[in-house]
């Protein structure tokens, strides 16, 4: 009997800093069942990877006989994402030039990264100053114009490494600015470029029993998932079941979009057997791959 392809997160238990517990992590993931991962260590701040430990997991995942799905790359360093003010590095949303060219090398790392581990497209937060766009409603060209100045510069670099950029659904922001990144950029920008991550967890907490629905709108667009559970008051990224969240909604307009490759859950592990947590999310990734048919 075939195994189930499915790919879990490489921080479901947080990020391990010694290399021997990366390796070790790997090993869990791929004894437990998993195929793929979800590069998603250093998804956040200013971090910058070298090729030598890009080539180095690379070798622990061909030694271990796993594959990458996607890549979680970085927004750059933690700030106050629904306000503009201020600068933080790396920001590729920034109106400091060079901070935001620094912003856009960051990405290109992680670009490079994806395609050294094999995978296809990378997983990108875009966070839409709400607050201030609400009280300077001027801000909000100018922002538009800094993303697009500097998707306009990723492009060419994406589409010649053949790795896409996929916008993930966020809870950080009402659900309205969420659909207008999309309208805005999906309209501009080719789908061999740009397409989006449905977050479901993000998008039960934001849009409820309607979710499906919504995302359904850009299924041609949808490239990258997150999958994983809660009650909608939390991002608690728990295993498929454990909340409430329609599956069998989700995995038939999955099953209708352009999605491809194995189902990807993003969880975390608040168990002390990581073990037996990873067995017990494989099962019920196996119990979505039954009932998604596309």
């Amino acid at each position: 009997m075939n195994r189930v392809e499915l790919a879990v997160n490489t921080d479901y238990a947080g990020e391990k800093k010694q290399l021997e517990q990366v390796r070790a992590m790997l090993g869990r993931i791929a004894e437990a069942g998993f195929t793929h991962i979800h590069w998603c260590h250093e998804w956040e701040g200013d971090y910058v990877y070298s090729v030598y430990e890009m080539r180095q997991i690379r070798e622990w995942m061909d030694e271990l006989g796993l594959k990458a799905k996607a890549l979680h790359a970085t927004k750059g360093s933690s700030r106050d994402v629904n306000v503009r003010e201020g600068h933080y590095r790396k920001d590729y949303t920034s109106n400091w030039e060079y901070n935001r060219k620094a912003g856009v090398e960051q990405i290109k790392n992680r670009v490079d990264m994806a395609a050294i581990l094999g995978a296809g497209e990378i997983v990108l937060h875009l966070y839409v100053p709400h607050l201030t766009i609400r009280s300077q409603p001027e801000a909000k060209e100018d922002f538009y114009e800094c993303v697009c100045r500097s998707l306009d510069e990723l492009m060419p670099y994406c589409m010649e490494k053949k790795v896409k950029i996929c916008l993930e659904n966020l809870f950080d922001m009402p659900g309205e600015d969420m659909l207008e990144v999309w309208d805005r950029l999906f309209s501009k920008y080719p789908p061999e470029f740009l397409g989006l991550c449905y977050d479901t967890g993000h998008a039960n907490m934001i849009w409820k029993d309607k979710a499906p629905e919504i995302v359904g709108a850009y299924k041609d667009r949808l490239y990258a998932v997150h999958i994983h559970d809660n009650n909608g008051d939390a991002d608690s990224h728990r295993i498929p079941g454990e909340g409430n969240i329609d599956w069998n909604c989700v995995m038939d307009m999955l099953a209708g979009s352009a999605y491809e490759g194995p189902l990807l859950l993003e969880l975390v592990c608040n168990e002390k057997n990581e073990d037996e947590y990873l067995k017990k999310a494989y099962e019920a990734g196996c119990r979505l791959a039954g009932i998604y048919q596309p």
